[in-house]
């Protein structure tokens, strides 16, 4: 038997080598020494090897057993080797190619020639029982041009393209002219031993990686195995919908796959599997290098290399006991990947208790994607909680960049945006007026409809605040109370607080509610306890409740608003009206058939007024219309008609309100009408859509004397493009203006056919006037205050243009200006350049200029009006006098920000507003922002102006204008899918920097 064996095995090896013409590798024995000499297609011949036994080693059938000593193994060829010789492979064929279709011995004697001392390599017959994987393949097999000896193996010094020396072991360059693998040997011969790719530097570390360079590429596969790469969006939130659906239903229902090289199945239960082993059931996939199976117990024992991984874990370890029954598992030495988080770590010990529980020894984990760890969290003992999606550690600290920042004996987390009860992230920052201040918030989950979280804070300067924040969840509801209370500010000398209650309620489709109080100690809380992004940018805090019912054609709406002022400049009569109650009803209805909109407009109001010298009073206005519009696919033309009614009752005597029962009735009419052009055009070989679109506005509004009625809520609009449009040129309803006007406006549009990019859009609009507008804000003379604008005489309103263009994707810009003919001057400017060459990459530059002849005009008036005292003309002319110095109302500023990349994916983020007028920066911030998948860490130091506090009524006050102006500095670091510090500035940057778009995670 072994005899018929034996000449089987002879007669197969013969066949082999009389194929050697057809192969990749040709063989032949030498006649004296009895060696084998290979020849492959680089051209060169092997290095020889004495054989003892004079034939090849061979690989048993069905072992892959290790090769003979310093014999090296033969591979997958590379992308670049010979079809015939890929084939032979694939086909699992002991192959000996001839050498450039020249027979052995000539090139024997060729290279005998040429390197007399080469010793002759001892072939080898490698019959593997699958074709290799190039993936996994050993280092090929390389001529003895580039081969050293394989008996006596000498260091060659290799160097790299740097020309430092390269790692030990075979170093092969693809890139020759050649066309080779120009291999190398540094070292000791590895033996086809697997080695990992040798990565960059991560620069200076005081601690070792926490995972190697074996474990991240580990880390790689593990990651493969997944159905879409946990880290393909870095935009995940935590606890956000899951990117896959696992039905672990269908586990109990699906059979166990076994495949492998060779099995044993005992009694129909247990198997034994050896070679290859790969297990499939539903979702959950492991292969490993052996492995035994109970069909009864359901019990699965892994061995060697072992990948395991389901739709919401992949991890690998060498040893794995899993329980595929009770979805319990005991692993050694593992690392895992979670994509749910997601998150990644090892452990020397794994036990999986069941579907919900696991715990995890000495483990180390990150967000950070396979090949980064900038962060890691390690923990003695650390336990995972699917069912309530929260962890816990002990002994648990982290580590940043290498170094480490914080330690806790025992820490638990959240898994998902579920809550819990803990103390969150500390923050800590400084500004000028409040010295350095801490804060270490803690939350309190109190239930599932309501938590709180308790926010103490401490200023070196000022003392110790306490702050909270009370959220609730109803049914129909849901709302917050926030407080903050300072018993005794070390500077002022005084206990201060603030206090905010919100609720926002929807109790049908159709009716809803807001609630919104505010109330602040003093005017300069704000400026003082507040940080340098939080400072308010408006006059007054407001606070108001309303309810509403909207539905087709109807609108209710009830408010009740008041107003607290905190700018230290305002009083008087320029602090606003409260509002107990306003009642608004609007309806309306389209009559398609006839054409024809129909609609009324109410309002009901009660005004009231801290100041004695001003009136509180009941407003009723009414205002229903009618109109018919006209429409066709280029043309529109819109009549409109409508009365407005307005009834005071004032319950107060004024002495500049005589009747307390005033009433007002106006018609008004216009018609809107304009043309829709469009036509293809050819410009420099590009094929754009150009448009021409005119427009004609005609409003009358018969004059009526409203002297006698109070302002509560009114004042003039800015005058702009859309200003050209409107039928009061005053907000509010306490003036209606007088008009016998035409507006005649042009806009103009290039579009490109192919991007749709406007590639130009021009605007020209002006209004002519057929009489003067004699209805103005009256003068109310209470102390220093006063309200007023001219009558206006001019023929024509300012001519206004904007100009836009978005040249291309990157680049976009802005012109607008409106040029007086009364005054011969241009009274607005505007201009705007935006470039952003990749997403997050900004550059704007931006211009504004705005000059207030409505005031200027106002005082020359006011002087000129002999019905006011010597006394105020007297500080009209001072006003008149400091305006050309102050020019309070004014704007000439100019306004540069940016985000822009400058090192390894840190951006420069910056801006500054400057005051042209007042030789002041308004604003200015500079800082830094880094963000990754893991982590993202922002700073800036900001510089700003609170207000312009100028003493009215003193002249050299208006001429040198004090500022009130502070400094802060501000940081934010987050370790993405753990926790973070600091303020939002994220939010900050996109209300300051246009075209910032925040990042979310």
């Amino acid at each position: 038997m072994l005899a018929r064996l034996y000449l089987v095995y002879l007669l197969l090896f013969f066949a082999s080598i009389s194929f050697a013409n057809e192969a990749n590798w040709n063989c032949q024995q030498d006649k004296n020494t009895k060696e084998w000499v290979c020849v492959g297609s680089a051209g060169s011949a092997a290095k020889s090897m004495p054989n003892t036994q004079g034939k090849p080693d061979t690989v048993e059938q069905g072992n892959l057993a290790k090769p003979a000593p310093n014999v090296p193994i033969p591979v997958a060829p590379p992308k670049n080797a010979e079809p015939r010789a890929v084939e032979a492979l694939k086909n699992d064929q002991l192959t000996q190619p001839k050498l450039d279709d020249k027979p052995v011995d000539s090139v024997l004697k060729e290279e005998a020639a040429e390197n007399p001392d080469a010793q002759r390599a001892n072939p080898i017959a490698i019959r593997p029982l699958n074709p290799p994987d190039v993936s996994e393949a050993p280092p090929p097999v390389l001529p003895a041009s580039q081969k050293p000896n394989s008996v006596t193996t000498k260091e060659v010094a290799v160097l790299d393209e740097g020309g430092n020396p390269r790692a030990h072991g075979w170093n092969c360059d693809t890139k020759g002219k050649d066309g080779n693998w120009n291999c190398q040997l540094v070292g000791a011969d590895p033996r086809g031993e697997a080695r990992v790719v040798e990565t960059e530097d991560r620069g200076f570390h005081l601690l070792d990686p926490a995972f190697n360079n074996k474990q991240e590429h580990i880390f790689n596969t593990l990651r493969d195995r997944f159905k879409h790469n946990p880290w393909g969006n870095c935009t995940i939130q935590l606890g956000s919908k899951k990117y896959y659906i696992s039905d672990k239903k269908l586990r109990a229902k699906a059979n166990v796959d076994m495949n492998s090289n060779a099995a044993e199945i005992y009694d129909n239960e247990i198997g034994n599997y050896q070679g290859r082993v790969e297990m499939q059931r539903a979702d959950q996939r492991a292969s490993s290098n052996s492995a035994n199976y109970d069909s009864v117990s359901e019990a699965l024992d892994l061995h060697g290399n072992v990948f395991y991984s389901e739709d919401d874990v992949s991890l690998f370890t060498e040893t794995a006991t899993l329980k595929l029954a009770s979805d319990e598992a005991r692993m050694r030495d593992t690392l895992f990947i979670s994509p749910e988080t997601p998150i990644r770590g090892k452990a020397s010990a794994v036990y999986r208790d069941s579907k919900t529980l696991s715990r995890y020894k000495d483990a180390a984990y990150t967000s950070c994607e396979p090949g980064n760890q900038d962060w890691v969290v390690h923990a003695g003992d650390l336990k995972l909680n699917k069912e309530t999606n929260t962890g816990s550690a002990k002994n648990a600290w982290i580590e940043f960049k290498g170094l480490p920042i914080f330690y806790s004996p025992y820490l638990t987390f959240p898994m998902d945006s579920r809550r819990k009860s803990g103390f969150l992230a500390p923050s800590f920052g400084n500004t000028q007026k409040a010295g350095f201040h801490f804060s270490a918030p803690f939350y309190w989950n109190i239930a599932p409809d309501y938590d709180a979280v308790i926010r103490p804070r401490y200023y070196s300067t000022r003392g110790g605040l306490l702050a909270g924040d009370f959220r609730y969840l109803a049914k129909k509801s849901s709302g917050r109370i926030s407080a903050e209370y300072m018993p005794d500010d070390a500077i002022s000398q005084k206990p201060r607080y603030l206090a905010t209650i919100k609720n926002n309620a929807q109790f049908t489709p159709n009716i809803r509610s807001n609630l919104d109080l505010n109330i602040v100690s003093d005017k300069e809380y704000y400026s003082q306890l507040g940080n340098a992004l939080s400072f308010p940018v408006f006059s007054n805090i407001r606070s108001f409740a309303d309810a509403s019912y909207v539905d087709k054609g109807i609108s209710l709406t009830g408010i009740v608003e008041n107003y607290q002022t905190i700018d230290p400049i305002l009083g008087g009569r320029l602090t606003p009206y409260r509002r107990l109650p306003q009642l608004n009803l609007n309806l309306d209805h389209s009559f398609k058939s006839l054409m024809t909109d129909v609609g009324i407009q109410n309002e009901y109001v009660y005004f009231q007024h801290d100041d004695s010298e001003l009136p509180d009073a009941f407003r009723f206005n009414v205002k229903p219309y009618v109109s018919f519009p006209l429409k066709t696919a280029s043309v529109y033309l819109t009549p409109k008609f409508s009365v407005q009614y307005t009834q005071y009752v004032l319950n107060k005597e004024h002495s500049e309100f005589k009747d307390s029962n005033i009433s007002r009735t106006l018609p008004i009419a216009s018609v809107d009408g304009g043309l829709f052009l469009e036509k293809d055009v050819d410009l420099f070989g590009n094929s754009m859509l150009h448009t021409l679109e005119p427009r004609l506005f005609y409003l009358y509004i018969p004059k009526v004397n409203q002297d006698n009625i109070p302002i509560f809520d009114t004042s003039l609009y800015d005058f702009n493009y859309d200003s050209l449009f409107r039928e009061n040129r005053y907000s509010g309803t306490d003036r209606i203006q007088d008009a016998n006007q035409i507006t005649a406006a042009l806009t103009t549009r290039l579009i490109d056919s192919k991007t749709g990019l406007e590639k130009l859009k021009l605007n020209l609009g002006q209004i002519f006037y057929f009489q003067n507008r004699e209805v103005t804000g009256k003068i109310v003379r209470a102390g220093t205050d006063f309200l007023f604008n001219p009558v206006q005489t001019s023929s024509t309103s300012p001519l206004v243009a904007e100009l836009s263009s978005q040249i291309n994707k990157h680049v976009g810009v802005q012109l607008g200006t409106q040029w007086d003919p009364h005054s011969n001057e241009f009274v607005r400017g505007n201009a705007a350049i935006h470039f952003e060459n990749n997403p997050g990459e900004l550059i704007n530059l931006g211009f504004t200029y705005r000059k207030n002849t409505l005031l200027r005009d106002s005082l020359d008036l006011a002087l000129a009006d002999n019905t006011f005292t010597k006394e105020e003309r007297d500080r009209f002319k001072i006003y008149r006098d400091s305006f050309l110095t102050i020019r309070s109302n004014d704007i000439i500023t100019s306004d540069i920000s940016m985000r822009w990349p400058i090192y390894d994916n840190w951006f420069g983020v910056a801006r500054w507003q400057y005051s042209w007028l007042f030789n002041q920066s308004q604003d200015a911030f500079v800082g830094l922002e880094k963000e990754t998948c893991c982590w993202r860490f922002r700073i800036i130091g900001r510089r700003y102006v609170n207000n312009l506090l100028a003493t009215v009524g003193n002249a050299n006050n208006l001429a040198n204008p004090q500022y009130n102006s502070q400094t802060g500095i501000f940081f934010q670091i987050e370790f993405k899918g753990l926790t973070g510090t600091g303020l939002d500035l994220g939010n900050f940057f996109a209300k300051t920097i246009y075209g910032y778009r925040k990042k979310g995670y």
